[in-house]
């Protein structure tokens, strides 16, 4: 055998180093494609009406999603339509596109095909209170008011067999999601429909025996999966969390300490409390009153629905927010351990 020589291993290094590079490109590459195809978390906001024009090609079609964000990229996305044998889609108006979907979601959307001839879509958006609800759907049905809507609810008409003996109001048990109604709806109508997917989730996730899973009534849960909305951030499993700290200090005759319902009783959504606000009483004050408000403060989504059904077992008493991206909370028993991270949170800045 010839001895090595310093050239031929010089040649060795190269090659290798060379199939290294290669190596990382083409890594590289595909993680770039699988997070084009694939974005991570959760698809964005709707972004309204998407119409196809007849006889659009699949380019076009692609390019068209591309320039309202539905896709990351037209040109890759037409390429992986081809390749996975979708289509062809329908022309028409399309109403369930989201900001950032996955490749595989929009073309589930084009596959369910436009909306038929007459038919409104309608997206009420989760934690949303009552009066937004209201204002949601007259802004994307033209067939009704907020007016025709708030005649409706206090007609008695619209019904939920959730909903307390003596009481009118339907906060929380109209369940947010994306509907399709005919163009010439009526206000009773479209609320009914959307009390009755309620019911429906309701008695799907066992709340009809509300008593004997968790010792407390279907409306309490609801109400306990409003809170639990309003109030948690990214991660899936806070609303359980939340949910969980709501029962133990419940079950320990503590105030819940919930400003989001305080800030429902004033009829805010969001801001700053005053010193004032904060002290003064009133059924929604969660500092100053044990137990529940009288109310859901807002419509729960199907995830915080489960969440209150079925909480996770822990000593949780006290959470804080200690992340703004993603939003994110620090749960803990210890009050001391709350207050550290309070005051780490403060002076990040986080609020």
């Amino acid at each position: 055998m010839p001895a090595d020589t310093n050239g031929g291993r010089r040649v060795l290094t190269i090659a290798s180093l060379t199939l290294l590079v290669m190596a990382l490109f083409v890594g590289a590459l595909i993680f770039w494609g699988a997070h084009l195809i694939d974005p991570s978390g959760d698809p964005g906001d709707l972004v309204g009406s998407v119409e196809i024009a007849t006889g659009s090609s699949t380019d076009s079609i692609a390019e068209q999603l591309a320039e309202v964000g539905v896709v990351s990229n037209g040109r890759l996305f037409a390429a992986y339509i081809g390749i996975t044998g979708a289509g062809p889609f329908a022309a028409g108006e399309y109403a369930n596109f989201a900001e950032d979907m996955s490749f595989d979601e929009a073309i589930g959307v084009l596959e369910s095909g436009p909306l038929p001839p007459g038919a409104v879509n309608v997206r009420v958006v989760e934690g949303s209170g009552i009066g937004e609800v209201l204002e949601q759907i007259a802004e994307q049905h033209p067939g009704v008011t907020v007016e025709d809507l708030l005649a409706a609810l206090g007609s008695g008409t619209v019904t939920s067999k959730y909903l307390p003996e003596g009481t009118t109001n339907l906060e929380g048990l109209l369940f947010p999601d994306t509907y399709e109604f005919a163009d010439d709806a009526t206000a009773e109508q479209i609320l009914q429909t959307m009390a009755d997917e309620m019911t429906e989730r309701l008695d799907d996730l066992g709340y009809e025996r509300a008593e004997t899973l968790q010792g407390r009534s279907a409306y309490e849960l609801v109400t306990t999966a409003s809170l639990a909305e309003r109030e948690t951030g990214t991660p899936p499993e806070e609303r359980g969390q939340i949910a969980r700290v709501i029962y133990n200090r419940l079950d320990d005759e503590e105030p819940l300490g919930i400003d989001a319902a305080i800030l429902y009783g004033l009829g805010r959504t969001n801001g700053e409390l005053t010193k004032s606000e904060l002290e003064t009483d009133g059924p929604y004050n969660t500092r100053i009153r044990t137990g529940l408000p009288p109310t859901p403060i807002g419509m729960p989504s199907l995830a915080a629905l489960e969440a209150a059904i079925d909480a996770p077992e822990g000593s949780w008493k006290f959470y804080v927010l200690t992340s703004n991206d993603p939003p994110s909370h620090f749960f803990t028993e210890s009050f001391s351990e709350f207050e550290r991270e309070k005051a780490d949170a403060q002076a990040r800045g986080v609020f």
